[in-house]
């Protein structure tokens, strides 16, 4: 999400609805370490921010080193992805087709 802009935590953890987190089940505490060993890792930066009515956030933008982070594990969620897609095409190939129709 920080690939997008930046952003407060609150709102960080708000849109991992789109990304197949079931919020409910979500501890908060999660996001905010996870940022925290990010900014260590310079992955991201954090400031307060001025912009709230109420108390005020820290927030967070991804760095240059973030962003080539990023770039490096989208590519290899894409190479994961079509070494699982080979194993499956692999599998169904042999699987009998009632187990197929079975197994769907």
């Amino acid at each position: 999400m920080l690939h997008r802009g930046e952003a407060h935590g609150y709102s960080l953890l708000n849109g991992l609805d789109e990304f197949g987190f079931n919020l409910d089940r979500l501890d908060p505490s999660l996001v905010y370490r996870a940022l925290r060993e990010m900014e260590a890792a310079s992955l991201v930066t954090s400031e307060w921010g001025d912009e709230s009515l109420g108390p005020q956030r820290r927030v967070y933008q991804i760095t240059e080193e973030g962003e080539q982070a990023l770039a490096q594990w989208v590519a290899d969620l894409r190479r994961t992805r079509q070494e699982i897609d080979h194993l499956l095409t692999a599998y169904e190939q042999v699987l009998p087709s009632e187990d197929l129709v079975a197994a769907q």
